[in-house]
């Protein structure tokens, strides 16, 4: 291959069901990736695609989600978080719903997960498919899952991570410095949005997070560093060095939606958006 092609799978807690369909079709027209690089629930749904497991993606999203121990106010209590993380990666990852670490082990996918370090604030890339133990791997899927304020930082290794996407949403400058000349981005906004500042949410971090200066200046200036990576995206598409999967309207949900039935749309959603560009999506892979 003389391109050197890269898929990049943004967050966004439950409007990740659009991305849960693109996986579908991708996986319906046997798609495969050199380099994936995940953050935050796009770090998940592309776990699932590499253990070859797109319906579990999309029973999480259509299915475990109306589960009151997904999303709910007493998980606050249990495990200092409004998604139900233990549910998520200890009930469901080994027992309801088990991922498949043996088929996910197996991949040839160099597979990135980005994670912020807490005391840092910078982001950095762990591989999970790469780690000591099964318990390792959820680790990492579960801090670059971990969204601040309403969530506990997760211990690796003696260091202190959270959500992927706190400082860096969308990981396209790692992609160029790794050496990937193509990107695939697999939006979850659509075309044309930007991330304003948010002064309730830098509020809350400085209450919450006050452990960490340089978390909560980072987070603080991260819809630059989003829109500013956007912007290249969109450039690079131009170039014909990007080729770029958005839902095709504003999202009336936000990263905390239970509604099923919205949620079902969103995904089929994705399907469509997917199928109907692969033609062309293929033609950029060759």
């Amino acid at each position: 291959m003389s391109k050197k092609l890269a898929l990049l799978v943004e967050g966004g807690g439950m409007r990740g069901a659009f991305t849960a369909g693109v996986f579908t079709a991708f996986k319906e027209y046997h798609l495969e990736f050199p380099y994936i690089i995940g953050i935050s629930a796009g770090a998940n749904l592309a776990s699932d695609y590499l253990s070859n497991q797109c319906e579990r993606n999309k029973r999480i999203y259509t299915k475990w989600v109306a589960d009151k121990r997904f999303l709910n106010l007493s998980n606050f209590l249990k495990e200092g978080s409004y998604f139900g993380l233990d549910f998520l990666y200890n009930e469901l990852g080994y027992k309801l719903d088990p991922f498949d670490f043996e088929t996910f082990y197996k991949t040839n996918t160099c597979f990135k997960v980005g994670v912020t370090h807490c005391r840092t604030g910078k982001t950095f890339y762990m591989l999970p498919a790469k780690a000591r133990s099964e318990e390792e791997t959820f680790l990492m899927l579960r801090a670059s899952s971990s969204i601040p304020s309403v969530s506990k930082p997760v211990l690796i290794r003696g260091q202190y991570y959270l959500d992927g996407a706190s400082v860096n949403g969308i990981p396209i400058d790692k992609s160029i410095e790794d050496g990937n000349t193509h990107h695939i981005f697999i939006s979850t906004r659509n075309r044309g949005y930007r991330k304003a500042y948010s002064k309730s949410a830098h509020i809350l971090a400085q209450r919450t997070l006050r452990a960490y200066p340089e978390l909560i200046n980072g987070m603080a200036h991260r819809h630059i560093h989003y829109n500013n990576s956007l912007k290249l995206l969109e450039e690079l598409e131009k170039e014909g060095k990007a080729f770029i999967i958005a839902p095709p309207h504003p999202l009336e949900l936000d990263r905390f939606e239970k509604n099923v039935d919205k949620l079902k749309l969103l995904y089929e959603d994705g399907y469509k958006a997917a199928t109907a560009c692969m033609p062309q999506l293929i033609e950029f892979m060759k």
